[in-house]
């Protein structure tokens, strides 16, 4: 099959996010199945909305990867994609996989028929992801715009009986509707050694640093934590929103914990892995999400969660059995979860061992085998 893939960022040059990372391994695994995989993109990183690249094509991992000059005008994080259509027309792709509620899945739908091609829809369910006032706002309209055009699109991917259940709710058919979790781990990582036990009381927080994910609620949380455990530590990973970074700077010399709290900022791959395997409590108090890859990828890696009980969280960590759930925005319940992992070490074996067990329901080999057969499926309709 020739696939094109259509998203607004793909992590290379760096550009991380859940669905960056999920476009990115899918795409790569496709390609070595022998598909001929292309990915159109803009040239920008997720986070900071600047360039990261030249526009333009280039190949790596053997998936072509088109990065497309984006236009001024946006929606919170979805920016018009020029030339669009032109890039879609050369490719002539045979089945075309749009991730997102962007502007770019409405004209894949308008042109799907006069360019030949079938069309798969996965949305990661927006309703919880909208960081923009504007998006707020236009989210209802959009919503019934996407009804109105629902029959131009063959498949509509939901990762969770969640988002199934919004997709319904929003008024799309049934039967176009396919629970089919794209979010998954490499196999790669149970073949890590990892340790059975974790005895340096470190905290790990890695995602974006945006005010949603919740790291301030963390520090909150860690005071208590440090408190009661004076050599407990808390390392905070990942891109930085440098206004937001400045506001927990400034928490954590309030709360005087200098020296108990690093910032390491973005990291490798690999260093993301390390952490996460190293770590003793994998923690990500997020205030709105849907379904962080990175719970499973710690999972995987025998590392418990403690994590906030919002979107489909609940369907990727099992409540006291790979990790611990609370409810958003409570420094106190999220300190004693933490406290509770670091000090019982039977306990933590236990949650450990079960973690590992638990992700390999998403390895990516089987989520590709599924996805294949739907791509499969949407060509063969008559």
């Amino acid at each position: 099959m020739r696939i094109a893939i259509v998203c607004s960022y793909y992590p290379w040059p760096p550009s991380v996010g859940g669905v960056e990372t999920i476009v990115r391994s899918v795409a790569i695994e496709l390609a070595k199945r022998g598909h001929e995989v292309h990915v159109v993109c803009s040239p920008l990183d997720v986070t900071t909305q600047k360039p990261v690249t030249s526009p333009g094509i280039k190949e790596r991992d053997d998936v072509f990867i088109h990065k497309l000059k984006p236009s001024s005008f946006r929606i919170g994080y979805a920016h018009i994609l020029r030339g669009l259509k032109e890039e879609i027309t050369k490719i002539k792709p045979d089945i075309v996989h749009a991730h997102n509620l962007h502007p770019h899945l409405f004209q894949l739908a308008k042109w799907k028929e006069n360019l030949g091609y079938r069309l798969v829809a996965e949305l990661h369910y927006p309703a919880v992801n909208l960081d923009y006032v504007v998006q707020r706002i236009l989210l209802k309209p959009t919503m019934k715009a996407l009804k109105l055009i629902s029959k131009h699109i063959d498949k509509f991917i939901a990762h969770t009986n969640l988002e199934k259940m919004w997709l319904k709710q929003q008024g799309i058919e049934p039967s176009r509707i396919k629970v089919l979790p794209t979010q998954h781990v490499c196999s790669t990582l149970f073949n890590r050694n990892v340790s059975s036990t974790r005895e340096n009381h470190m905290v790990l927080f890695l995602s974006r640093i945006v005010p949603k994910k919740g790291a301030h609620i963390l520090i909150k949380a860690f005071h208590k934590v440090k408190a009661h455990l004076p050599g407990a530590k808390l390392v905070v990973a990942g891109p930085e929103d440098s206004k937001y970074k400045k506001q927990l700077l400034n928490l954590v010399k309030e709360l005087h914990l200098d020296g108990s709290i690093e910032f390491i900022g973005p990291v490798s791959e690999e260093e993301k892995l390390r952490f996460m395997a190293s770590t003793t409590v994998f923690c990500l108090p997020t205030l709105a999400d849907y379904h962080p890859v990175v719970l499973l990828e710690a999972q995987a890696l025998g590392t418990p969660i403690v994590a906030t009980r919002v979107g489909a969280i609940p369907e990727t960590v099992l409540d006291g059995k790979t990790g611990f759930l609370v409810e958003p925005n409570n420094p106190h319940e999220l300190a004693k979860a933490i406290i509770k992992l670091i000090e019982d070490k039977e306990l933590w074996k236990g949650l450990s061992t079960k973690a590992r067990e638990w992700a390999k329901n998403f390895a990516l080999e089987k989520r590709v085998d599924e996805l294949e057969r739907l791509h499969h499926e949407v060509l063969n309709r008559s």
